[in-house]
């Protein structure tokens, strides 16, 4: 399986524990749902690692580096540096987006 795979089931699992009969991510607004879930001092429109937590997914640097990979993020960039997670969180959001997500465009540039 892979780590987006992942990620995308834990979601998935979220969705549904807040919106019964939620069958499919489109079936809800996904930036509404998160923020719901996010609570006080959670940053997930801007941090990888803390959408990462907030779904229950592994955030560690070594599972970021490998999902960067899995998602085809620059390797130029340093592991762990605040570009590298920046361009993860995009390149995340977008998958997402393309697996039925609504993610707002504010969230992909």
């Amino acid at each position: 399986m892979s780590i987006f795979s992942d990620i995308f089931d834990k979601i998935m699992g979220k969705i549904k524990s807040l919106v019964p009969g939620a069958n499919t991510i489109s079936d809800v607004n996904l930036t509404t749902e998160f923020d719901k879930l996010a609570g006080k001092g959670i940053e997930w429109r801007t941090s990888v690692v803390d959408f990462l937590k907030m779904i229950g997914a592994n955030s560690s640097r070594e599972n970021r580096d490998a999902l960067a990979k899995e998602l085809g993020v620059d390797a130029s960039f340093k592991s762990g540096s605040a570009e590298k997670n920046e361009a993860l969180r995009k390149a995340l959001f977008k998958k997402i987006a393309a697996n039925g997500g609504k993610i707002p465009a504010s969230l992909l540039d």
